[in-house]
């Protein structure tokens, strides 16, 4: 008998806790316009075939119904109404619970709120379905919340880090100072190697570079901001190409001041020709190479043409050769007439003997036979101008002397022992008429109009000293 008795009070125990319909994940009622709905109205939702907006939408209930629950509704509607005031997210909130059935109103800020509230309510204890009435607030057009929060997170996170950035300033600025140190020193230790203030000055700034990134580097990475040092040392290398791209003809002008201060393919003074532009050599900067004509005028060329372009210096040796071209009349003697010019370069004081002055017969031209006289002169102590009138000059005057004839390109008719004339008279008598003896005094080697056959780089650089224009650079060539 008390066996019986036992079990029938654990069947009494267990029957309220026997599951009577299977429960699938809760949904979101569709909202009804009146705040009173009762427990039938939200029955009538769910009996297929009622009279709901979509009949093929599926509505969820709650995992498990009690059929004896253990909460009230208002001990329900109590406890979910404080969750909702506590999270501050709901604008009058209002929960009303109708025999299990929980009924949520109000507005909620943002619509991941709204879902949470529902989430919750249906998780409550003895809850078997939620509707929910909570409406999203609609966001202003001009909200500046967002924008305020941000700058507010922004402050905080400064502070947080500004002892950081402190250290990182002073390692920074101390960089600075090391980098310009250590480019002094290395414009110091090179300066017995390297010849060129230039290539010194680029040692310096390289090194200088190097340190004062590095220092950077380590700076960011004091201050925690890793990411932006590592960004840092890989931007370095695109802005460098970037800006090899925008400034190419710079940077080529600039490294081609570098090469010509190496290989030194003239000096400053020299006479050079470069693109046809011709005159001594003032200065070489990291811009461009600066000539003064013979005229007395300045030339800038950039360095990359100068580097590329094809370069004719006439003082890069001591000796230069010069010619000229005489013609003579057909009935004149080429041989003497070749002797008498060498005559006159043997005893010229700018001629040289080594190497040997020549004078060959060229061509025959159409009234005269054309020799061609080739002499070397140094080129350091004489001018070629100078010295090609005084040389030209002189042959004129010993051929003329030898009555040696320098016709012009027309046909002429030369008598050269005069012509003769006949009277037509009783007596006929035959007379010639002699050209007079030659008066001119033998001409000298110097004279007025050429001076002292001196170069005129003196007298260039002379006239053209108080060019301020380049005084501004240094030169880097000497």
């Amino acid at each position: 008998m008390t066996v019986c008795l036992s079990l029938l009070a654990l069947l009494w125990i267990a029957l309220p806790s026997l599951p009577l319909a299977a429960q699938s994940p809760p949904p979101t009622a569709r909202p009804a316009a009146n705040p009173t709905t009762t427990a039938d109205d939200v029955a009538a939702e769910v009996v297929p075939g009622s009279a709901a907006d979509d009949s093929s939408v599926a509505i969820d209930v709650a995992e498990r119904v009690q059929v004896d629950p253990t909460s009230s509704d208002n001990e329900i509607e109590n406890r979910l109404q404080e969750i909702l005031e506590a999270t501050q997210w709901f604008v009058s909130p209002q929960v009303t619970v109708d025999r299990g059935v929980a009924f949520l109103a109000g507005t909620s800020d943002t619509q991941k709120h709204q879902q949470w509230a529902e989430a919750t309510a249906m998780k409550t204890s003895d809850v078997v379905a939620v509707i929910n009435r909570i409406q999203v607030a609609e966001k202003p057009l001009w909200n500046f919340a967002p924008a305020i929060a941000s700058l507010k997170q922004l402050g905080r996170e400064a502070t947080g880090i500004l002892p950081l950035v402190v250290v990182a300033l002073l390692i920074g600025l101390l960089s600075y100072y090391v980098a310009i140190g250590g480019a002094r020193l290395t414009r110091w230790l090179t300066r017995s190697r390297l010849d060129s203030t230039l290539l010194r000055q680029v040692a310096g700034n390289v090194v200088g570079v190097l340190m004062f990134v590095i220092g950077i580097y380590i700076a960011l990475r004091v201050s925690g901001l890793t990411r932006l040092a590592v960004t840092l040392l890989g931007g370095t290398g695109l802005i460098g190409l970037a800006l090899g791209f925008a400034f190419r003809d710079i940077a080529e002008n600039y490294l081609a001041s570098i090469l010509i201060s190496l290989n030194h393919p003239f000096r400053v003074g020299d006479l050079i020709e470069v693109e046809g532009a011709k005159g001594f050599v003032r200065k070489v900067t990291t811009r461009g190479t600066v000539l003064n004509t013979l005229q007395g005028n300045q030339i800038q060329l950039p360095n990359s043409t100068v580097y590329k372009g094809k370069i004719t210096n006439f003082t890069a040796t001591p000796l230069s050769r010069l010619d000229f071209t005489v013609g003579i009349g057909f009935d004149d003697s080429v041989t003497e007439a070749q002797q008498l010019i060498m005559q006159v370069l043997g005893e010229h004081v700018a001629v040289v003997d080594d190497p040997e002055p020549m004078v060959i017969v060229e061509s025959l031209g159409a009234a005269t036979v054309n020799l061609c006289v080739y002499y070397w002169f140094d080129q350091t102590k004489f001018s070629p101008l100078k010295v090609s009138s005084s040389i030209i000059r002189q042959v004129k005057q010993v051929l003329t002397e030898a009555q040696i004839t320098m016709p012009d390109e027309a046909r002429e008719l030369v008598f050269p022992h005069g012509v003769p004339v006949q009277l037509l008279e009783s007596t006929t008598t035959t007379q010639a008429i002699e050209s007079p003896p030659s008066s001119t005094a033998p001409e000298k080697t110097v004279n007025v109009g050429e001076g002292d056959l001196g170069t005129e780089q003196s007298d260039v650089i002379r006239a053209t000293a108080n060019d301020q224009t380049i005084d501004d650079e240094a030169n880097l060539i000497s």
